[in-house]
């Protein structure tokens, strides 16, 4: 049986084939991901046609092409070079380092573009793989490494998830006020004291997304007072969420990379902007 790294090279062509017919060119730069990205749109729009089984099947098929390609894109752009490869993971094909936790799974991604829309753009991929290649990302064992900013002005670049529990602390002392981690798509911000935060995390690739993170064992959302050194505040009680639940989402902040997965593990609401 081959290994997918021996007929990857091929499938990929399939994509710049099929790109060809509809006057794309597919050259395995960063930029033609722009253009798989608007074929793979193209199908989430017209998902109605591709019900049952069958239309599952396609919609694969169609994600394995042009995962493919844009997984190839990204070993001749340098991941190669890295020492990434393509591996397969309980029978799904990822990019992988061997013997390192550091993958990318190009075939997901461009499945999940295709079944979520533009809210799962492959471009935030591809800029984090390209950033891989260029030697910028990441620290050993976590995704996403923002840069943290005080409200006291106290600045410093790609944090480490071991770090930014220094970092929690100082708002939990009451010795800063708010805390914000910048990520490349975006950012997480949070104020409060002792066991009571306030906390937002924003997303910004083509579009602001913003989600209010809540406290799932309260339903009341009515006003009540936060005293903190810095001031009085006035979240909605259901908004306040403990230092434990501030840790949680830290962590899944830092180890997981999309907006969707990140998601779908802390509770939520989405802020009308």
């Amino acid at each position: 049986m081959k290994k997918y790294s021996d007929i990857a090279a091929s499938i990929a062509e399939d994509a710049v084939k099929y790109a060809g017919q509809s006057g794309i060119t597919l050259d395995y730069t960063r930029e033609s991901v722009e253009s798989v990205d608007m074929i793979l749109g193209a199908y989430h729009d017209n998902l109605d046609r591709y019900d049952g089984d069958d239309g599952a099947k396609t919609l694969w098929n169609v994600a394995v092409v042009f995962g493919t390609y844009i997984g190839e894109t990204l070993l001749r752009s340098g991941l190669a070079e890295k020492g990434f490869v393509w591996v397969e993971d309980d029978g799904m094909p990822i990019l992988s380092i061997p013997g390192s936790p550091t993958t990318a799974s190009p075939i997901t991604k461009a499945h999940k573009r295709i079944l979520n829309g533009a809210e799962d753009s492959v471009k935030s991929f591809v800029d984090v793989a390209f950033s891989i290649a260029n030697g910028e990302w990441p620290k050993t064992g976590v995704l996403r490494v923002p840069d943290v900013k005080t409200a006291s002005g106290i600045k410093n670049e790609k944090i480490s998830f071991q770090e930014s529990d220094y970092y929690i602390s100082l708002v939990a002392d009451g010795k800063e006020d708010f805390l914000i981690f910048n990520s490349h798509d975006g950012f997480f911000q949070f104020y409060g004291i002792g066991n009571q935060f306030i906390c937002e995390v924003w997303f910004n690739l083509g579009e602001s997304r913003a989600y209010a993170l809540i406290n799932p064992n309260c339903a009341n959302t009515e006003r009540i007072d936060l005293v903190t050194p810095f001031g009085k505040y006035t979240p909605r009680e259901r908004d306040i969420i403990s230092l434990e639940q501030l840790k949680t989402a830290m962590y899944e902040y830092y180890h997981n990379l999309e907006e969707a997965d990140f998601l779908a593990k802390i509770p939520h609401e989405k802020i009308a902007l």
